[in-house]
């Protein structure tokens, strides 16, 4: 205990494999993940399915989960109403609330301070997972200031250990109109801890039961970055129902889709493009201009094919 964890000759270990994802795209075993979007507007909800979806070890569309037990400390709100959400969720998904045991902590203190009592509930729960909602209480400081926010780092990481690796997944929110840090509280230290990050972005009309997000992937220290993903919250009578859309053709998230996808949608849609009028539908539609670059991406994307002077569709493989 007092001499931390041991030394270890890394040429003596056995050979190793990346991290495995727990949950599909978003979690991998003993990593850090980090969610992060504007306020209210649908994280937490969001989050806690993700969460719920681990437990049950149940998979969803494009969401792959692997069986986990939960601690999801909660800086925010209450029993109550995170009980209500877990079961409008579970109902949703058909099954049965009393049977999905996500394990709950009501949490006022900063997680540096409340760190041995979190470690004791984590190990009495066996927990494989943790979520933290959300990043500000949690860190219990200046969310800008490196060394704080490196403590709070230090504290997450200390909650598994090397004995046993524990997945956390931190909800974190933009503080700034326009802010390109990558990461949230306009602030890189939070994009260099995480190994994953997500932005929450979401898209909601005025008086309707249904919520449209999409989630685009800033940064990833195990593989390549990922396209966005697209889901629709549909809120009913003590339910909950998120299903899968498609972010390619979503009207307010399209934007975000790497060029190629883009282009692989106008192609799918209209079988034949020249490059002029690619380039003029992707401005219409995103407000982009990328005239220096699509040429460039008809040229070296396998997916595309010239069949004409400046004519551009599918390649089929």
């Amino acid at each position: 205990y007092r001499m931390g964890e041991p030394m270890i000759n890394l040429a003596t270990m056995e050979k190793q494999i990346p991290k495995p994802y727990i949950l599909a795209p978003f979690l991998y075993k003993g990593a850090i993940s980090l969610i992060y979007g504007k306020g209210g507007v649908g994280k937490s909800l969001f989050c806690l399915y993700l969460a719920c979806l681990l437990q049950m070890g149940r998979d969803e569309g494009r969401l792959i989960a692997k069986q986990a037990n939960v601690v999801y400390l909660d800086y925010e709100a209450d029993p109550n109403e995170s009980k209500y959400r877990a079961d409008s969720i579970v109902h949703g998904l058909g099954a049965d609330p009393t049977e999905v045991n996500i394990h709950y902590r009501y949490c006022s203190e900063a997680l540096k301070s409340d760190l041995d009592a979190v470690q004791r509930y984590c190990l009495e729960v066996d927990a494989d997972m943790i979520l933290i909602d959300s990043a500000i209480p949690a860190c219990g400081g200046d969310v800008t200031d490196a060394g704080n926010v490196g403590e709070f780092f230090n504290a997450v990481r200390a909650i598994g250990g090397t004995d046993k690796e524990i997945a956390t997944l931190i909800i974190g929110h933009t503080t700034k109109a326009e802010d390109n840090s990558g990461g949230p509280f306009g602030s890189v230290n939070w994009r260099n801890q995480p190994r994953t990050v997500w932005e929450f972005k979401s898209n909601q009309q005025v008086n309707q039961d249904e919520i449209d997000i999409s989630l685009v992937h800033r940064k990833i220290n195990f593989g390549k970055l990922l396209a966005p993903l697209a889901f629709r919250i549909k809120f009913g009578e003590q339910q909950v129902l998120i299903t899968g859309l498609d972010a390619r053709r979503h009207a307010s998230f399209r934007a975000d889709m790497p060029l190629g996808d883009q282009i692989d949608v106008l192609l799918e849609d209209h079988g034949t493009l020249s490059s002029g009028d690619i380039i003029k539908s992707i401005k219409e539609t995103t407000g982009e201009n990328h005239e220096g670059t699509i040429p460039q991406i008809l040229i070296q994307d396998a997916r595309f094919v010239e069949t004409g002077e400046d004519r551009w569709e599918l390649n089929v493989i």
